[in-house]
């Protein structure tokens, strides 16, 4: 065999044996600021990806989806979860709602009657879309996707829990619960591993249940405590565990934290709950600007850590 051939030879052996795994890793940028063609409108969105993210080694996708007033921007300092994101190596997802309601402030249509809903904006559809986009693009573990909102995000994730789950391992809920519909009418069809963070003092949703802000043009919700027993009557959860209390490592924050903990369940479902007792309609563990009158933030936990902690236990059952 000549030199030229032998040469050949050696480089094709090389190419065939090399699997996806062993390809070079590839550079990819900080954030993406992305835009996704939905019911014939460019929705926007922005994903975080942490340094450690090569393109090679499928990793879990974390989609936090903005309070009413809020936007991707302004949601990953509002919660912290760049941050847990780039210790964990999982990829952020901030989807934008569509309906503006203010210059740079968007609401959800999360099916309680608000004006997007009105509209037939259809924002569980296009969070489906997107996270199905998304896992042709990157590499994501189809069995470590993970969902969780705040207020007006976290009704619309209670929505997507009932009306379209099947990409979630897990699903969060923070400063909000679910509608009185979904409780008396809807059908999750599974088992879904649920944590609830809320405040007693909410001064905007209320903690016994009733009507977000006092509008009562708008459907009512379900209390904390109601929505957190109907996730561990749907997931058949056997086992209450013994309440803990979060350590007050902040005396100045006017408020405490108890856990209450489900499980034994089906599909090892856990349901998670925490009472933060006197905070408001707050996120744990990063303060509000001056200014805003939502209550006090509990200090003696980070919201996004424990999200991630709870979530990482679980892969799509």
């Amino acid at each position: 065999m000549s030199k030229a051939n032998l040469l050949f030879s050696i480089v094709s052996l090389f190419i065939a044996c090399t699997t996806e795994d062993e390809a070079p890793p590839l550079d990819f940028p900080e954030f993406v600021n992305g835009a996704f063609a939905f019911q014939g409108n460019q929705r926007k969105y922005i994903l975080h990806i942490p340094d450690s993210y090569d393109g090679r080694t499928s990793v879990p996708l974390v989609v936090f989806l903005h309070g009413g007033g809020g936007n991707a921007q302004t949601a990953q300092g509002f919660t912290n979860f760049n941050q847990v994101s780039d210790d964990n190596g999982f990829l952020m997802l901030y989807p934008q709602a569509f309906f503006e309601t203010a210059p740079d402030s968007y609401a959800w249509a999360d099916g309680r009657g608000l004006a997007p809903d009105k509209l037939g904006i259809d924002d569980v559809g296009f969070i489906d879309a997107l996270v199905t986009a998304l896992k042709s693009e990157y590499k994501i573990d189809n069995q470590r996707v993970y969902l969780c909102g705040f207020s007006n995000g976290s009704f619309l994730s209670q929505r997507i829990a009932f009306q379209k789950n099947d990409q979630y391992a897990a699903i969060g809920t923070l400063g909000g619960t679910m509608s009185e519909r979904l409780y008396d009418d809807g059908d999750p069809g599974r088992a879904i591993p649920m944590m609830y963070v809320f405040g007693t003092a909410d001064p905007l949703v209320p903690y016994e249940g009733g009507y977000v802000s006092g509008n009562t043009s708008l459907e009512p919700v379900k209390g904390v405590e109601e929505a957190v027993a109907y996730w561990k009557a749907n997931n058949s959860c056997l086992t209450t565990e013994s309440k803990l209390d979060v350590p007050n490592m902040n005396t100045t924050d006017n408020s405490t934290v108890e856990v209450y903990q489900y499980t034994n369940c089906s599909c090892k479902a856990i349901v998670k709950f925490y009472k933060v007792i006197g905070a408001g309609h707050t996120w744990p563990g990063v303060l509000l600007p001056a200014g805003h009158s939502f209550g006090e933030t509990n200090m003696d936990m980070q919201a996004g850590v424990e999200l991630w902690n709870f979530f990482k236990q679980f892969t799509r059952c």
